[in-house]
């Protein structure tokens, strides 16, 4: 069993991780606990399990985590395991719980999927049916410009595809999901340029928004997340 766990650039390991990706994945699980409360809840590619016992806190009933890592569940099994928070190996396609969850959160993980309408549907198979999933995932704009379709290779040698916002939406209903009204929410929100001479010029008058723009999980309405 692994005492410790390395930070490849692939998964987030707290303490190990730079400060700003680490602010990210935090304020996405804190969230993640607004909505815990008397949930059971599925925490898909869980990674090192530390959103458990902030969860677990934030009054959730029950935790499972999982994630295709073996070597990761058995960390995250040893560091955070309990009676109330049990850690397995799976995969995002074809886990398959015994009973259904209320509550399914699927962070940073669907652009990593190849298969990922597969991996939508298994999510919703998941829940019960007033369940509520959670999702994030990268804004092809921002981390991949030269991207213009799902088609196309993104930046990050991880992410077999990443997408925009209105197609993300489309997949899940089209997985049977029904979005909540207002329920885009995203981070590090700024001013978008299409146009790449704009988009430096930006950075110079206002700064890099990955480092300068708040973490915080907040409404999209007016700037590009």
């Amino acid at each position: 069993m692994p005492n410790r766990i390395e930070f490849t650039g692939e998964c987030f390991v707290p303490g190990k991780s730079e400060r700003r990706i680490e602010a990210d994945h935090m304020a996405r699980y804190r969230f993640a606990c607004r909505l815990a409360r008397n949930k059971a809840v599925l925490d898909i590619a869980c990674g090192a399990g530390y959103a458990a016992p902030m969860l677990l806190e934030a009054g959730a009933v029950q935790y499972t985590g999982v994630d295709s890592n073996p070597d990761v569940i058995a960390f995250a099994a040893a560091a955070y395991g309990s009676d109330r928070a049990a850690f397995a190996v799976g995969d995002i396609g074809t886990y398959a719980p015994d009973n259904p969850y209320d509550l399914a959160i699927c962070f940073e993980t669907i652009e990593h999927v190849r298969n990922y309408r597969a991996a939508l549907h298994n999510l919703f198979r998941s829940l019960r049916p007033e369940g509520t999933l959670l999702i994030s995932s990268p804004h092809r704009s921002i981390t991949s410009p030269h991207a213009r379709s799902l088609a196309d290779r993104p930046r990050n040698r991880f992410h077999t595809q990443e997408f925009l916002p209105s197609e993300l939406a489309s997949e899940l209903l089209a997985a049977g999901f029904v979005l909540a009204p207002d329920s885009l929410y995203g981070q590090r929100q700024r001013r978008y340029f299409a146009n790449p001479v704009m988009r430096k010029l930006a950075r110079l008058i206002f700064g890099n928004p990955d480092r300068n723009a708040s973490a915080d999980v907040t409404p999209v309405i007016d700037r590009t997340p």
